[in-house]
């Protein structure tokens, strides 16, 4: 069997869908002698926005596949080829596009919310990240459940407790115990409500910052608007491009972590937070308890009082933040790229069979 794999996401500067697709070949590498291997990579790092996208997806992958005879096609992050007649698997991992479309630029937005699930029909075998996003697919897209398989994600080795603690970088102007949140700036991460329960928070423990790791984008102006009317601008620090290294070190060292998003389709920083062993407050919404499991604090987002009380109680209730330290172990070590790599490939061998 010949697999074809798109590895376009792995260029350059990566994002959770690159380090997805790098993870997983580097598994399935490790895992599996008995097949052969393509892999889709474009012969230079340009951006692959649309429309260049479009033609990548639906010309030139499917002539690669073709010329190299490949058996199987895997589209671990966009749109299927529709001219390929072998069997294809995708990966979906949320359908963002769809239920928050006004967070995303309008061609854009049009591939992703309308081609994309049209071309999810070609597939054989679809893979979702999360159970969420799998019933978010049978609802929206009207894709068979049969046809659905659930394999989860799993956060980088390198992410865990520090064997010698090494403090924020000084440039950062981290200077007390923090609390942390890493994801986009935009209204879906529900920032808004995320400083306005911190801003509670620090009447009563004034001595703590909230430290925000993203890309500042559009909605970076309303967000920093509502800091200033609450007076915590000395209190929140925004950190917008950061290597990895140094997000691991301000995972590290983090007091609490801090999730209160309206939607995920998998929700990739509460599992690097616990891996660091960071105690997570999140949202009880979309697929986060999934990853968070029993080991977090999971509150409505419609109750504020419960979110500021959540996050108190790990500033007084240090054995009750060392248990969720714990759990928060333990629940991370159900994740791992190896098993996601095991699941994929059966279902490689599966849809070769059919």
């Amino acid at each position: 069997m010949k697999i074809g794999i798109d590895v376009q996401t792995t260029q350059g500067q990566k994002t959770g869908f690159g380090f997805y697709v790098e993870n997983l070949v580097k598994e399935l590498k490790q895992i599996d002698r008995a097949n052969k291997y393509y892999y889709f990579t474009p012969k230079t790092e340009e951006d692959f926005s649309m429309p260049k996208r479009f033609f990548w997806d639906q010309i030139f992958v499917p002539l690669r596949a073709y010329k190299n005879r490949v058996d199987i096609f895997h589209q671990p992050c966009f749109s299927l080829p529709i001219l390929f007649r072998g069997k294809i698997i995708a990966t979906i991992h949320d359908l963002i596009a769809i239920k928050f479309p006004h967070d995303i630029p309008f061609f854009s937005r049009q591939f992703f919310s309308r081609w994309m699930p049209f071309s999810y029909r070609k597939a054989d075998h679809i893979i979702c990240t999360s159970e969420h996003t799998k019933q978010d697919l049978i609802a929206i897209a009207k894709i068979p459940s049969s046809k659905i398989s659930v394999i989860p994600l799993a956060a980088n080795d390198y992410f865990k407790p520090a064997r010698h603690k090494i403090l924020p970088p000084q440039k950062f102007n981290i200077k007390h115990p923090y609390f942390l949140h890493v994801g986009t700036l935009n209204p879906r991460k529900n920032l808004i409500f995320l400083v306005e329960v911190f801003a509670e928070v620090i009447k009563r423990f004034p001595n703590y910052q909230l430290v925000l790791i993203g890309k500042k984008g559009w909605y970076f102006e309303t967000l920093f608007a509502k800091i200033t009317q609450l007076g915590i601008t000395q209190k929140v620090i925004f950190l917008d491009y950061i290597s990895e290294e140094e997000k691991l070190i301000l995972y590290q060292n983090a007091f609490g972590f801090l999730f209160p998003s309206i939607y995920e389709g998998f929700g990739l920083p509460p599992l690097e937070a616990m891996k660091c062993g960071v105690p997570v407050v999140a949202s009880n919404v979309s697929s986060i308890p999934e990853v968070v499991g029993d080991a977090g604090i999971l509150v409505s987002l419609t109750d504020k009082k419960g979110w500021v009380s959540a996050v108190q109680s790990l500033i007084e209730k240090p054995q009750y933040r060392q248990n969720l330290i714990m759990k928060g172990f333990q629940q991370a070590d159900k994740f791992s790229w190896r098993f996601t790599a095991e699941k994929t490939l059966e279902i490689y061998e599966k849809v070769y069979r059919q």
